[in-house]
């Protein structure tokens, strides 16, 4: 009799099995739709075995019907990884793509305003300057031209140092995302752990629910997850844990002249101040590498984040960040072996010098987007800005009693303004905000003969108020107020030809190359043109790699979600089934319901 009534719980643990199993199901079909959901699937399993007899080789036993071993959550760890890096790198070479399809319409190309022409205008100006130099007409005109040159170059540089100051609220805005996502997946692992701690329930919604959330993670930043036997998880990024059992290690954005993660060179108070680096708030040390360029082969090329910090740069560049390589010197150029021997030393150290900067160049400076762009334009403008004012107001080297040399104005090359009252010589076009070009001095000549001159306050790198570049310089006001005083006329009152001559051939100089790396020398217009293609080549290159990382995050996706993805055919077919399941035990039961109850009747009688 006993056996007999142990067969209705046969039939009653097939009836909950199989609600379970209708129950997944339809969980199944509700979140076809929803974002990050994983299909589960019911695993059955025997329950135990009744030993009924045996016999020297057979066991005679009776089962004791079915349970639910496990609804699982039908994932592929491998596929979550792979789809991780993928998207991340996806996300790395996007962010470095928008930042140069930005940054390319600032020059006007794309818009009928190109600075080519700006430049173009100026030369242009100087044509008619050449036809007439002593012209008061022509000479207003140049200099106005000259101010609308400078407008459009500060107007360029502005906006870039603006964009930089934009990606900073973009790179603060991550690194606050970063943080509520590592609070969201350690909640996550309190949740998953005290459903799953009896054994009983598993907590598939919130693990859903915390791979939702590491998919974004790891778009954000380069991300390592390492699962624990007690179901949480293990969240590293770069290298270094940020969810662990019960804690989270928040990072923070700080300002990169307050702290020593970038070369002591720049006056941070200056231009620098705003810009952020993300860091651990527990210690202050630094999220990236940034002694270490991110590449594909060293897998560190992931996170937009990180796309972000390379497009941006940690300063504002110029001129004086690209290092320019010192010519040989000839022993014809020089009066006796001796002198070529000076030369030589010097020539070995301003070697070593620029190794050093070069080697400084690849590291801080090319790499990144804007603050490569803004020391490229700004070796042109300097470039230009100098090389008029140069002629304008020529210098020369000359050695002083005690052995020193200095730069002077070269009054006997120099010319003078026009007219009475402007026989000047000296008058640069373009003036630096805060340091004058010239300082009166009375000085002891190597002859011993005492003079008066004007000595040259040379540019200095390490004073950016010293430099001719684009943030610092300004049209020299008394121009505007007087273009007279403009020095192309000579004492006679004829036209320094030969000034205006020598500011046109400027344009046809080969000045520099468009990065150090480079070998091939250009004139304005040809560096012009070599920069934006430059940019055009980064664009290209970050474009092509972020549409392949998205064909491949799309094919590693449709991969995963053959895996993770609900059918609603599929799912449908298997409520149909565990139905019928559910009926037939119903069935089962109603048999074994009634088979107890005859043979009570039949025994009662």
């Amino acid at each position: 009799m006993g056996g007999t009534m142990g067969r209705l719980s046969i039939g009653v643990t097939a009836l909950q099995t199989n609600q379970f199993a209708m129950n997944t199901t339809a969980h199944n079909l509700m979140n076809t739709q929803t974002d990050g959901y994983s299909r589960q699937q019911v695993m059955l399993t025997d329950r135990t075995y009744k030993s009924l007899n045996r016999d020297g080789v057979y066991v005679n036993r009776a089962g004791l019907g079915v349970i639910t071993a496990e609804i699982k959550q039908v994932r592929d760890s491998f596929a979550d990884a792979a789809y991780r890096t993928e998207s991340g790198r996806m996300n790395y070479y996007k962010a470095q793509y928008e930042t140069v399809s930005e940054v390319e319409t600032y020059y006007g190309e794309l818009e009928g305003k190109d600075f080519n022409t700006t430049m173009n205008n100026l030369w242009l100006s100087l044509q008619e300057l050449q036809k007439e130099s002593n012209s008061i007409v022509t000479r207003s005109s140049f200099i106005a031209t000259a101010q609308t040159f400078l407008d459009r170059v500060k107007e360029i540089r502005t906006n870039l140092i603006t964009y930089q100051r934009n990606l900073n609220v973009e790179i603060k805005e991550q690194v606050s995302r970063i943080n509520e996502l590592s609070k969201t997946i350690l909640d996550l692992n309190t949740s998953i752990l005290d459903i799953e701690a009896g054994g009983v329930e598993s907590a598939n919604d919130y693990r859903d629910a915390r791979n939702h959330a590491l998919d974004e993670l790891s778009g954000l930043v380069n991300t390592e997850v390492i699962y624990n036997v007690d179901g949480t998880a293990e969240v590293y990024v770069e290298g270094r844990c940020i969810v662990t059992k019960g804690k989270t290690y928040e990072l923070e954005t700080v300002k990169v002249c307050d702290n020593d993660y970038y070369v002591d060179k720049y006056d941070f108070t200056t231009d620098s101040t705003d810009f952020l680096m993300p860091v651990w708030k527990d210690d202050q040390s630094a999220l990236f590498n940034i002694e270490k360029i991110p590449s594909t082969e060293t897998d560190t090329d992931i996170g937009s984040l990180k796309g972000l910090m390379m497009a941006r740069g940690y300063f504002v560049s110029n001129y004086s960040d690209v290092p320019e390589k010192p010519e040989k010197p000839l022993a014809e150029n020089f009066a006796n072996d001796a002198e070529y021997q000076q030369a030589m030393i010097k020539f070995e150290q301003d070697l070593n010098d620029y190794v050093d900067k070069l080697d400084y160049f690849n590291k801080y400076v090319e790499p990144y987007t804007v603050t490569n762009l803004m020391s490229q334009f700004d070796v042109l403008v300097h470039a230009m800005v100098a090389g008029m004012n140069d002629i304008l107001c020529p210098n020369k080297e000359v050695r002083l009693k005690d052995g020193s040399t200095i730069k002077i104005l070269d009054e006997e090359k120099a010319g003078i303004g026009m007219g009475k009252n402007n026989d000047i010589s000296g008058t640069e076009l373009f003036v630096r905000s805060s340091v004058p070009r010239y300082t009166e001095k009375t000085v002891t000549l190597e002859d011993g003969t005492t003079q008066t001159v004007k000595v040259y306050n040379e540019e200095n790198p390490e004073d950016y108020y010293s430099l001719y570049s684009a943030g610092n310089i300004n049209i020299n006001e008394k121009l505007m107020q007087n273009p007279s005083l403009l020095p192309l006329s000579r004492e006679s009152g004829a036209e320094a030809q030969e000034v205006v001559d020598a500011m046109l051939e400027l344009w046809n100089v080969k000045f520099a190359t468009v990065s150090p790396n480079s070998l091939v020398e250009c004139n304005f217009m040809d560096y012009y043109a070599g920069m934006l293609d430059d940019l055009s080549d980064r664009g290209y290159t970050y474009n092509s790699m972020a549409k392949t990382q998205e064909q491949s995050v799309t094919d590693i996706d449709a991969l995963r979600q053959q895996v993770v993805g609900v059918s609603s055919d599929e799912e449908l077919s298997s409520l149909i089934k565990f139905q019928h399941a559910y009926n037939a035990s119903s069935r089962y039961i109603t048999a074994v319901s009634e088979m107890i109850e005859q043979l009570i009747l039949q025994l009662g009688s």
